[in-house]
């Protein structure tokens, strides 16, 4: 059994895209937390949002990581707001591993394009560029702390998945045997 490793980071750093690259390399399953949000609840994020409001939907998110925890061997792209709260980060920590995909605000920008379907940014590439300036002042220190590295995923996914990789290497107890064989040089 190994640890989780959870993908953190803005909206646009590359966590599912990454998190399904780094999955593959290892052989495990990629589990994206807004993915199991949606289909826990049955209704979409912008509609969570709507009906309930943001409050909400954190506490389905929290309880969707609880329960993700307790599972060995994923890896895991979190919602931009998961590690906002406490709960969520101590489930993830005892879990395993946080790698926070840093990029910045402009390649995030371009990289989630209209906004369209996230309700934290709105729609518009005014809108978003503007709100997404503001979502990471206000995230990006909270990322950094509760983050176990800070990998830079301004580049390619490739360029990304290497530093994950390296950084994984040079900590042996995250990955099993087979996967530290599996990613070596």
């Amino acid at each position: 059994m190994s640890a989780t490793i959870s993908l953190l980071g803005m909206m646009g750093a590359g966590k599912t895209t990454v998190g399904g690259a780094l999955a593959q390399r290892l052989g495990r399953r990629l589990v994206d937390t807004d993915d199991e949000v949606v289909g826990w609840v049955g209704r979409s994020i912008p509609e969570i949002f709507r009906d309930e409001g943001e409050a909400a939907f954190r506490r389905y998110e929290a309880t969707v990581v609880r329960e993700l925890a307790a599972v060995p061997d994923l890896v895991l792209a979190l919602g931009g707001g998961t590690v906002l709260a406490d709960g969520p980060v101590a489930d993830l920590t005892l879990a395993g591993v946080l790698v926070m995909l840093d990029a910045p605000v402009e390649t995030l920008v371009e990289r989630v394009g209209s906004g369209v379907g996230r309700p934290v940014v709105g729609d518009g590439a005014d809108e978003v560029a503007t709100r997404m300036a503001a979502v990471h002042a206000e995230r990006h220190d909270r990322y950094v702390e509760v983050a176990d590295v800070v990998i830079d995923a301004s580049g390619t996914v490739e360029e990304a998945l290497d530093e994950v990789i390296a950084w994984l290497r040079e900590h042996r107890d995250v990955l099993t045997p087979s996967e530290f064989e599996a990613v070596m040089p």
